[in-house]
């Protein structure tokens, strides 16, 4: 069995060449198909624009929200540290 497997494995062709897809824009592309895509692109650029934009403020609002609550916590934590020194 072990021949059989062995002189099998030798006999193995080699592997078929990989050809790269064709390029976007080469002939058999028509213009309107290309303006088409090129609109497509632009519509999603917009709606990416608009989305970063919306998690810009988001991220802003976020900070804004941060500072608040330290700002308080640390307020409150100077206020328990006033009424523990006033009690010693």
């Amino acid at each position: 069995m072990d021949r059989r497997r062995a002189s099998k494995a030798g006999g193995k062709s080699a592997p078929t060449v990989v050809r790269p897809a064709r390029a976007p824009g080469r002939a058999g592309v028509s213009a309107d198909a290309l303006a088409e895509r090129l609109a497509a692109v632009e519509r999603e650029r917009d709606v990416l624009q608009e989305e970063l934009e919306r998690a810009r403020m988001r991220v802003r609002l976020l900070e804004d929200t941060h500072a608040k609550v330290r700002d308080r916590i640390a307020w409150a934590l100077d206020s328990l540290h006033s009424i523990l020194d006033g009690k010693s």
